[in-house]
């Protein structure tokens, strides 16, 4: 009888789908994934159920959304009953804040099974190590018996909390690199598309994710009101609250050229990375920032903040992007500004960019960190 994991995840997010297709494609176990909700209330994405390969089950419960605190609540019933009914050797699961998670570690101490973390969290996006939070993150931490990190920050996060550096499967937090990189050059080829390229400033920059204050938008809106340059354009793809706060700046300040399009579908994405130069994630505070392995599998140029883990994992400094300081706007300014005037040489990069990027942030990579980790059990 084969060995069973289960992988137990808050959503089913149309960004993970490739991945867990690939693992049920390529594993030598039997493989599960149980979602403690079909959506939240702060995410918009369509599940493409269409595209599931993998064997899955979504939980009944409660569920809401502190936005306040951006926090998910999911309190689920019937896993207990799941777990007993599947009998997982090896549990997977993506994190430490929900009740579910906490029952799937009690339930590999009392049945003797294995426990695997699978972890984004970093020094730069956690509020704090200590106090009631830290102390109950730390017991679910050491109480895994592996670990798989989203990249190098995740996994010094890991270690600062307790866990042993040799059990930490480090691999990469992505997207189907390829996917995106075969719809942008699609898009590229398109004749009407690049005739509405023409319509657009010479430098157009873009964001792709929700309008909230954590996410910085504001701070590139600043950088462009610095430099009120007609020939630097804003595509802001995505929603949120912060929206309207976001406009009326824009009419106030008489920023012109701030293209706002709304919450977009993962589908609906390549479009907008073929008609933009260099992508802009600004964030106050980000776990990851997949948005970065979308743009650089479509051949962008990236100004990522350092605030992201990703940075650290995926940007080549001058080369592929540059970090920055979202809090310094005139920083991000200056940029923007260099940026511009090094167009020409980045857009001759695209092709390279893209292939680097595809071959070294693949799906195939990221697989390989979970197969690692649960071989090292098994």
């Amino acid at each position: 009888m084969p060995m069973k994991v289960l992988f137990i995840t808050n959503i089913i997010s149309p960004y993970r789908i490739p991945l867990w297709n690939y693992l049920n494609q390529v594993a030598d176990f039997d493989f599960k994934v149980v979602a403690l909700a079909e959506k939240e209330a702060n995410r918009e994405w369509r599940v493409a159920k269409e595209q599931i390969k993998f064997d899955y089950r979504i939980l009944p419960g409660f569920h809401r959304f502190i936005r306040t605190k951006e926090v998910p609540l999911h309190l689920n019933r019937g896993l207990w009953r799941a777990l007993r009914q599947y009998k997982p050797d090896i549990i997977i699961t993506s994190g430490y804040d929900a009740p579910a998670y906490w029952q799937a570690l009690l339930y590999c101490k009392f049945f003797k099974k294995k426990y695997i973390l699978w972890n984004g969290t970093t020094l730069l996006s956690v509020g704090t190590t200590g106090g009631l939070v830290g102390r109950m993150k730390r017991v679910i931490i050491k109480g895994a018996d592996r670990y798989i990190a989203y990249g190098m920050k995740a996994a010094e996060y890991l270690v600062h909390m307790g866990a042993p550096e040799g059990h930490i499967h480090v691999g990469v937090n992505t997207v189907d690199m390829d996917w995106f990189r075969e719809q942008v050059a699609e898009f590229r080829q398109d004749k009407t598309l690049l005739r509405e390229r023409t319509s657009y400033p010479t430098l157009l920059l873009l964001y792709v994710g929700q309008l909230i204050g954590r996410k910085g938008v504001s701070q590139v809106l600043k950088a462009l009101d610095e430099l009120h340059d007609p020939d630097i354009g804003l595509l802001i793809v995505g929603s949120g609250p912060q929206e309207e706060e976001l406009r009326q700046f824009c009419g106030d300040q008489g920023l012109k050229n701030i293209y706002f399009e709304g919450f977009q579908q993962q589908k609906a994405l390549p479009r907008y990375y073929a008609l933009a130069d260099v992508l802009v994630l600004p964030s106050f505070e980000e776990v990851w920032g997949l948005v970065v392995n979308e743009a650089l599998a479509s051949g962008l140029y990236v100004l990522c903040s350092d605030r992201a883990g990703t940075a650290y994992d995926l940007i080549k400094e001058g080369w592929n992007g540059t970090l920055c300081d979202p809090s310094n706007a005139g920083e991000l300014a200056l940029l923007i500004k260099q940026v511009k005037e090094r167009i020409g040489e980045i857009c001759v990069r695209r092709e390279a960019i893209s292939e680097q990027a595809c071959r070294e942030f693949s799906i195939v990579r990221s697989a390989k960190a979970f197969l690692e980790a649960v071989s090292s059990l098994w």
